[in-house]
């Protein structure tokens, strides 16, 4: 009987020892990931005119596990600057991007943020750490779903999913978003976006017509409600599905 606890004991301190290695592990992979995305910062700052990523969006990649939003298939590469596919047949956006889009739109504390495009969800966790609410939609129903059960599953209770038409913005009329971050490609920009950005609010989204034609592009809303728009950057993203709307 004394055997048998001691080995109980014995396993469940191994278990305890493998579950510390795994943290710290992981932990300096993040540490590794931030360091990538400074340098492509750095490197990219001649186009985007932005040399340094804010310091509370690294912390936010420092602390959120990609490794839990991609298949395990490829989950070996989470924290390579990379993009990477998502279940349902979406993808991850390359880690740099997802910091610069949420950079472009300055996130505040006390923010209310809109993202179209759900992916695996980790653009959804980092903006979670640095807004007050996010608020997220996929027009893929099963793929809004499993990315709510797994924020919620690892603790991001700040985040609501939708499934609904990311071209028309939020489905609930009336709401208007401190930030908006368009992660699919678009060839213009719908109005329905424009009037549910609130006056001096920030949206940022890749548009173009041809995949090869994309700028990721910064539209600030003024407070007489006005808009002004800047290219950022040249990029390939995923089109929204089903095209233009009339």
């Amino acid at each position: 009987m004394r055997l048998g606890l001691a080995l109980a004991l014995l396993l469940q301190a191994l278990a305890h020892v493998a579950a510390a290695e795994e943290v710290a592990e992981y932990a300096a992979a993040r540490a590794g990931l931030v360091a990538q995305v400074e340098l492509n910062a750095e490197l990219a700052a001649p186009l985007t005119g932005r040399p340094v990523i804010a310091p509370a969006i690294l912390e936010a990649i420092r602390e959120v596990p990609r490794h839990r939003f991609v298949p395990e298939a490829v989950a070996g590469y989470a924290y390579l600057d990379l993009p990477l596919p998502a279940a349902f047949g979406l993808r991850e956006s390359q880690p740099f991007l997802v910091a610069l889009m949420s950079d472009l739109v300055a996130i505040g504390e006390g923010d209310d943020v809109l993202l179209l495009g759900v992916g695996g969800g980790y653009h959804a966790a980092v903006a979670s750490r640095l807004a007050a609410r996010v608020h997220a939609v996929d027009l893929d129903a099963a793929a809004a779903a499993a990315v709510a059960a797994r924020l919620e599953g690892l603790g991001f209770d700040n985040v609501e999913v939708r499934s609904a038409d990311p071209y028309d913005g939020w489905p609930e009329g009336g709401r208007v978003f401190d930030a908006i971050i368009v992660r699919l490609a678009i060839d213009r920009l719908p109005s329905a976006l424009l009037r549910q950005l609130a006056p001096g609010g920030r949206l940022v989204a890749p548009i173009g017509r041809a995949e090869d034609e994309q700028a990721l592009t910064l539209v600030t809303r003024q407070a007489d409600g006005s808009f002004t728009r800047e290219e950022i950057l040249p990029v390939r993203f995923m089109r929204l599905p089903g095209g233009e709307r009339i």
